[in-house]
């Protein structure tokens, strides 16, 4: 009887924890940098989204929030559990949902959260909840031992889409302005300039060539190539519209 109490009990833990895993995942960047990724549907089909968290010695720092808000309590015991530590800063790249629609519930939880100041007027004008502090097209932070600089290099995916340097590591979170390498095609563009798009990432590539790492917004992101692909998918739909203008 004991040993079958105990196999219940092993094959429960598994299945909450694969049931954790179909929700949020977690993976290891170095030894204070995780990429988390979480998951919305649409149209029947489910789509990943990337977003990372750095661990500082006075706390942690978490680069756009959840897309599905079921996670949000989720990640915050993760980390609390893994690291012992709180959520004190929230950067969000651009206004939609998959980067800022946890504003709100780390407000209330009592981080400091910050976005550029377009993404902040685009939340307000849709009457979505904003960011705490707000900053121009280029702006140096420092949080605990971590420096990062977030930069807006110009349109793309949305008006307001931005990217986060972290120098010492020589990472570059592209968030959506950045396609994976495994991304097929161009994906919404409902808020998008695809004209800017192309300049703009020559203007990423141009200012972060001795990048190690790129993290993108959806789909794989532990593999080489996302620049090169987002050029090639975007060259395609320029070809494609004008192919169908003629």
């Amino acid at each position: 009887m004991r040993q079958f109490l105990y196999t219940i009990a092993l094959l429960t833990c598994s299945f909450i924890a694969h049931a954790q895993s179909e929700k949020l995942k977690i993976e290891k960047l170095n030894d204070k940098m995780y990429v988390y990724t979480t998951y919305q549907e649409f149209n029947g089909v489910q789509y990943s989204s990337n977003a990372l968290y750095v661990v500082t010695d006075d706390g942690v720092l978490l680069i756009d929030t959840p897309w599905d808000k079921e996670q949000y309590e989720p990640l915050v015991n993760h980390i609390k559990q893994a690291h012992n530590k709180e959520i004190k800063w929230v950067i969000t790249t651009h206004f939609h949902e998959d980067r800022s629609g946890g504003l709100d519930y780390f407000n209330k939880a009592g981080a400091q959260t910050y976005t550029f100041v377009q993404t902040n007027e685009m939340l307000k004008e849709r009457n979505e909840p904003q960011a705490q502090h707000t900053f121009d097209k280029e702006r140096h932070f420092t949080f605990g031992n971590e420096k990062l600089t977030v930069y807006f290099l110009g349109e793309g995916h949305t008006k307001d889409n931005t990217v986060v340097w972290f120098p010492q590591e020589k990472i570059l979170y592209g968030g959506c302005l950045i396609k994976s390498a495994e991304a097929t095609s161009i994906g919404n563009i409902a808020n998008a300039n695809v004209n800017a798009w192309p300049k703009t990432v020559k203007a990423v590539k141009r200012k972060f060539k001795k990048v190690k790492s790129i993290i993108p917004g959806h789909d794989q992101w532990n593999m080489s190539g996302h620049i090169e692909n987002t050029e090639r998918i975007l060259e395609e739909y320029h070809r494609d519209n004008l192919n169908k203008n003629n």
